[in-house]
C-alpha cells in the first residue's frame, strides 16, 4: 500500500511529536522524582535535627541547672552514652538539697556518684554515699575521679560481684550483687537504682526491692533510672506487690525517672514490716 506524500509527511510528523511528548513526560517524571527525593531528604534531616534538639536541649538546660545549684564549684565527667542523664541527676540533686539525706546508697556508680559527692562538698552536708558496683574497671575509674576532685571522703566504693540469687514467686535465677560481706548501712535515706547492667536477666534490678527496701529509713525515697524501659516498669509493679502503699511519682527525664516513697501516714517500720 502506498500513501500520499502529504499523508506520509503527516504520519512522520505525528510520530516525531509523540516521541517529543514522551521525552518531555520522562524528563518531567525524572525531575519530579529528584524533587521528591530532595524533599524527603530534607524532611529526614529536619526530623533528625528536631529529634536531636528534643534530646539535647533539655539535657543542656539540666546540666546548666546543676552547675547553678553548685555555684560553678564542680567538674563533672561525661553525662552521655551510658552515663546518667543530666535531667535524672537534677531530680536527685534537688532532692538532696531539699531533704539532706544522710545515708545514700547507689546501685551502679559513675557520673552520678561524682555529682552527688560534689553536692555534699559544696553544701557542707553531713552525709555519705555508698556505691555498690560489680564492674572492677568502673570502680577504679570512679575512685580515680574522686581522687582527682578531692571527694574520696564522701564515698565508700563497695565491690560486689554478681552472684545467682533466688526469690519467692520466681522460677528464674537473678544475677545480683553479693552483699554478704558488704558494709551496707541500715536506715538508708536515699536509694538510687541504676544497676546492675545485665544482658542475662529480665528485671535484672528487681532484687533491689527485697534486698534493700527493708533497710530504708522511715522517710526514705527511691529514685529509679531508665524507668521508660519495660523491665523497669515491670520491676516497679513487682515492688508494689511487696509494698502496696508505695507511692509512684513519674518525673520528666529522657530515659525515664521514677521517685518512690511511702505516704506520711505509712512511715515507720513499713518497709521492714512488709518483709516480716
Amino acid at each position: 500500500m502506498t500513501y500520499d506524500p502529504l499523508v506520509t509527511s503527516l504520519l512522520i510528523g505525528l510520530s516525531a511529536l509523540n516521541l517529543l511528548l514522551l521525552g518531555a513526560v520522562i524528563f518531567m517524571l525524572r525531575r519530579t522524582r529528584r524533587a521528591v527525593m530532595r524533599r524527603m531528604k530534607a524532611d529526614r534531616s529536619k526530623h533528625r535535627r528536631f529529634s536531636l534538639g528534643r534530646s539535647i536541649w533539655p539535657q543542656t538546660e539540666s546540666l546548666i541547672a546543676l552547675y547553678r545549684i553548685l555555684d560553678g564549684r564542680a567538674e563533672f565527667p561525661s553525662t552521655r552514652v551510658m552515663a546518667v542523664s543530666p535531667d535524672f541527676m537534677l531530680h536527685v540533686v534537688k532532692h538532696i538539697r531539699r531533704f539532706a539525706p544522710k545515708k545514700i546508697v547507689e546501685c551502679g556508680g559513675g557520673t552520678s556518684t561524682i555529682v552527688m559527692a560534689h553536692m555534699l562538698k559544696a553544701f557542707g552536708q553531713d552525709a555519705h554515699i555508698y556505691v555498690i558496683e560489680n564492674h572492677e574497671p568502673s570502680i577504679e575509674e570512679i575512685g580515680e575521679q574522686l581522687r582527682q576532685r578531692d571527694l574520696e571522703r564522701f564515698v565508700t566504693l563497695i565491690a560486689a560481684p554478681l552472684i545467682e540469687k533466688r526469690y519467692d514467686g520466681f522460677t528464674t535465677v537473678f544475677n545480683w550483687y553479693d552483699l554478704r560481706s558488704a558494709a551496707i548501712p541500715s536506715d538508708i535515706d536515699l536509694l538510687i537504682v541504676d544497676g546492675p547492667l545485665s544482658l542475662v536477666n529480665a528485671c535484672a534490678r528487681y532484687p533491689a526491692g527485697p534486698e534493700l527496701l527493708p533497710r530504708l529509713a522511715r522517710n526514705a525515697h527511691i529514685f529509679v533510672d531508665d524507668a521508660n524501659r519495660a523491665d523497669e516498669r515491670r520491676m516497679i509493679d513487682l515492688w508494689r506487690e511487696l509494698y502496696p502503699d508505695l507511692v509512684i511519682r513519674k518525673l520528666p527525664a529522657e530515659k525515664g525517672c521514677v521517685e518512690l516513697f511511702l505516704p506520711a501516714r505509712e512511715v515507720g517500720n513499713a518497709f521492714a514490716s512488709a518483709q516480716s
